[in-house]
């Protein structure tokens, strides 16, 4: 009985903590707090500052666990969180420094955030052993941000570009999907409706992807975030499933 009346007070002085919290006013704050705080208060949501992938990540997370928001709302939510509870400004200025000098030392800061920051939770050989662009590479961030891994902004910013530097595609052909792979999509429309179905049914209902809106950037986040999951999209098919999406179910005008 003791642990029991410890438990209740412990979730009942957490709750009227996340009370105290207040939520900025705007469009979205009356879905959030109908949909999110009869889990959690809202403190967990106004000590947060996050890029939009990263909330689109987290508000695709909730409803995993079973929030009910349909493709308006959610497009809602995740546009107030973002400009409510975006990233932080970032630093003042320093004086530049000679070319060779600063790329020389965002390297090696680079270096040292992927040696600290990834080596804790996984081998470097998924980095070493991966190649890919600006786009990939955010969201693979964003990604592992959402799995706890601590980078403010200006940490992202410089891990970022030190990815593309050593592990970025070899040429600017590589860094978008091929044309031969976009034709094929144009020309083969069940192909990527073919794709979704063979990869993300097994894991939820489709109603998770036609509830859902998006620019072909955040589609690619999203298949590369299931991807990780084990969602098993072949490398030749990620285009054409993120082609089908972006044109299926684009952002809403």
């Amino acid at each position: 009985m003791r642990w029991l009346l410890v438990a209740l007070f412990t979730t009942a002085a957490a709750f009227a903590a996340g009370q105290g919290a207040q939520l900025p006013d705007g469009e979205g704050k009356a879905i959030v707090n109908a949909a999110c705080t009869t889990c959690h208060g809202v403190d967990l949501i106004t000590a947060k500052s996050a890029s939009r992938a990263d909330w689109s990540g987290t508000v695709d997370r909730m409803k995993t666990y079973g929030v009910t928001l349909d493709a308006t709302q959610t497009t809602t939510v995740i546009d107030y969180l973002a400009k409510s509870f975006g990233p932080k400004g970032a630093a003042p200025a320093t004086p530049a420094a000679p070319a060779s000098q600063d790329s020389a030392a965002a390297d090696a800061a680079g270096k040292a955030l992927v040696d600290n920051k990834c080596a804790g939770c996984h081998g470097l050989d998924l980095i070493t052993g991966k190649t890919a662009n600006r786009v990939d590479w955010t969201a693979t961030l964003d990604r592992m941000k959402s799995y706890g891994a601590a980078l403010d902004d200006k940490e992202t910013a410089t891990m970022l570009d030190y990815l593309l530097k050593h592990y970025g595609p070899k040429d600017q052909a590589a860094a978008a999907p091929t044309p031969a792979a976009a034709a094929a999509a144009a020309a083969a429309p069940d192909a990527g409706k073919n794709v979704l179905n063979a990869s993300c049914t097994n894991c939820h209902d489709l109603d998770l992807v036609t509830n859902r809106t998006g620019s072909q950037a955040e589609w690619q986040e999203v298949v590369d975030r299931m991807n990780a999951r084990g969602a098993g999209v072949a490398e030749k098919d990620i285009p054409v499933l993120v082609a089908y999406l972006a044109k299926t179910y684009p952002p809403k005008k």
